[in-house]
């Protein structure tokens, strides 16, 4: 029996001693590998980012014209009846113009007039010229027609800057020249408008 606690002791102190170097106790260290542990909370929300960048001006609907006249009582059979200046904006928009009043026409059957927009001298090209067409047939008589008449139409790929928007009348194509009146003794006008890009072209 003490043979055997002499034996446990020994095995104490010689346990103790190779633990102990220097005059200290080394620590010895057991590893494992980690494992993934359950998500954590949401965390707080960040601080507010640096402001971006000034983007361009959006195009508005609100820039409009109208030049209207009364009693214009214009004769002409060709050239200029209405003139209407407008600024244009933006690039990428398109024109609206609308002209409102008395139309007239006097001649013989197959008498033909042609009334249409020009934006600085030039007809739209982009879809196609606005005009309207006002033509005696089938009537078998000289006619005198006094219409009220509306021609109107969008012109796309005018550039922004300054338009004189005329109004004009003039022959038809393959036709001569025939007696015509615009805005006979009425009010007559000319709209305009600056509209964003269709959501279609």
């Amino acid at each position: 029996m003490v043979l055997q606690r002499c034996l446990t002791l020994l095995l104490i102190s010689l346990s103790l001693l190779l633990g102990y170097s220097d005059g200290f106790f080394k620590q010895t260290e057991v590893t494992k590998p980690c494992e993934e542990g359950m998500p954590g909370p949401p965390g707080p929300p960040g601080p507010p980012g640096p402001p971006g960048e000034e983007g361009d001006a959006a195009p508005v609907t609100t820039n409009w014209r109208q030049c209207a006249s009364w009693g214009l009582n214009d004769g002409r059979d060709s050239g200029v009846t209405l003139s209407c200046s407008f600024t244009k904006e933006f690039d990428d928009t398109s024109l609206f113009v609308k002209f409102m009043g008395d139309m007239r026409l006097y001649g013989n059957d197959g008498s033909c007039g042609r009334w249409y927009f020009t934006f600085n001298g030039a007809e739209c090209s982009n879809p196609y010229k606005i005009e309207g067409v006002v033509y005696t047939g089938g009537m078998g008589t000289t006619v005198n027609l006094h219409r009220p008449r509306v021609v109107n139409g969008f012109c796309n790929g005018l550039s922004a800057g300054s338009y004189t928007i005329n109004f004009n009348v003039g022959n038809c194509n393959g036709y001569g020249s025939y007696d015509r009146y615009t805005c006979y003794i009425s009010a007559c006008r000319i709209i305009i408008e600056e509209y964003p890009p269709s959501p279609y072209d």
